[in-house]
């Protein structure tokens, strides 16, 4: 929820951009949380969405460490759902 909303914040939202968007993202992050590659998977939005959600989340980039370091995944997905 911490990195959902981390991105969210980030997120520009493309005058394309439609209400209910809903897209996959797959995230590769090395230890301290930077992140090295992003993938937009199954998603409802056009192709300015799903760039505009890629650089969202490089801008979240370093994404806030887990309560317990031994919980790190550095292979992440979540699911995008902008705030309306």
């Amino acid at each position: 929820a911490a990195i959902s909303s981390r991105v969210n914040r980030n997120w520009v939202r493309p005058a394309s951009a439609r209400p209910g968007i809903q897209c996959d993202v797959h995230v590769t992050q090395i230890p301290g949380g930077d992140i090295v590659n992003v993938r937009v998977g199954t998603c409802n939005g056009d192709a300015a969405v799903v760039r505009s959600i890629e650089a969202a989340v490089y801008r979240a980039s370093p994404l806030p460490p887990p309560p317990d370091p031994s919980l790190f995944e550095r292979n992440l997905r979540f699911t995008f759902k902008p705030e309306e």
